[in-house]
């Protein structure tokens, strides 16, 4: 049975509170700080759902094959991707805690006279400071299979591949007049870093060269420098300080902490909290959007940055653990009711 890897849970719960860092109204984020660290908060979730789907993914695959006692065809791999089997225990972890947060921001809404549209309430995230993340996951279910099989076969070929069409995606944002609003749900500006995630899982024996770490962390680096000093680029137009070129950068760090901490685990009360923030994350994700986007910080909002901080995470984090542990006890106890 494989032992749970702590550091991902650490690596989520790091991401989750640079998003609640990130959503406090900042007067300047054209800042070091952000650019190299705060904004890699999502890039780092897609690349460890990369690597946690492709771990989950590559169970059932080996699992089928040792039934069959054969390598699983390509289009045996891909039925027991799309299967329901596979699929719906997906969409009930996706939609289970984000259903309630819907319902929460319409009732608000309500309250505030607010008309909303419940198709678009539920079916683009709702509201709030990344609400686009959620319409991400599920869409995530759809583009993995063909992401897994591509870098399974061809690793090199197979991240390359990817990487051209997310190129050719911008080129096409940045040229046809696409939407911002449509851009942020889309998730083919992630298709590189959910890739990599995969590389990282499937393919350990691949070291990256030194060489090539320094050659995309330099890459990464000079772009956000560059976005730093002003210097803007016509093809990435939205959200750039976290589009492909930054990808470079992000992968090239997380490289360098897989091969320091991946077998790491911190001792102790903090070890054990950051282990839960790592878990509930997705809760606390969800438990920010709807205490931004309603200001229910209230006069903390007009605190100092530090102050600021301090609260929101404290107010956000102790929510959203409270949130997932209450889900999982429902959860469990409709299980008992099935049984």
């Amino acid at each position: 049975m494989q032992k749970r890897i702590y550091f991902l849970d650490y690596m989520k719960a790091i991401s989750v509170l640079m998003v609640i860092i990130t959503h406090i109204d900042w007067a300047e984020k054209n800042l070091f700080q952000f650019l190299f660290i705060i904004n890699m908060a999502v890039p780092i979730f897609m690349i460890i759902s990369g690597f946690n789907f492709d771990m989950s993914y590559t169970k059932r695959i080996q699992a089928r094959e040792a039934t069959l006692g054969r390598p699983a065809t390509i289009w045996e791999q891909l039925q027991i991707m799309y299967s329901p089997a596979n699929l719906w225990p997906r969409i009930v972890r996706f939609a289970t805690p984000f259903i309630p947060i819907a319902i929460l921001e319409w009732i608000l809404k309500s309250v505030a006279h607010v008309e909303v549209s419940v198709p678009r309430l539920f079916l683009l995230g709702g509201f709030g400071p990344g609400s686009y993340y959620v319409p991400l996951l599920f869409e995530l279910l759809a583009i993995f299979p063909i992401i897994y099989l591509l870098v399974k076969a061809h690793p090199y070929i197979g991240m390359m591949s990817v990487a051209f069409f997310q190129f050719a995606y911008e080129a096409w944002v940045a040229y046809s007049g696409f939407e911002k609003y449509w851009y942020r749900l889309l998730i083919f500006r992630y298709l590189l870093l959910i890739a990599f995630g995969c590389f990282l899982h499937q393919h350990p024996d691949k070291r990256l060269h030194k060489r090539t770490i320094f050659s995309m962390f330099v890459i990464g680096a000079e772009y956000l420098l560059l976005y730093h000093m002003g210097i803007k680029f016509s093809m990435f137009r939205f959200w750039s300080p976290t589009v492909l070129p930054a990808d470079f950068y992000i992968m090239a760090v997380m490289v360098v902490l897989f091969r320091l901490f991946y077998h790491s685990r911190i001792p102790g009360r903090f070890g054990a909290l950051m282990e839960t923030i790592g878990k509930a994350s997705y809760h606390i994700f969800l438990v920010q959007m709807v205490y931004y986007h309603f200001d229910l910080g209230g006069p903390i909002f007009s605190w100092n940055y530090g102050l600021q901080i301090i609260c929101n995470i404290l107010i956000t984090v102790s929510i959203g653990i409270g949130y997932f542990y209450l889900e999982n006890f429902l959860r469990k106890k409709f299980k008992e009711r099935r049984a």
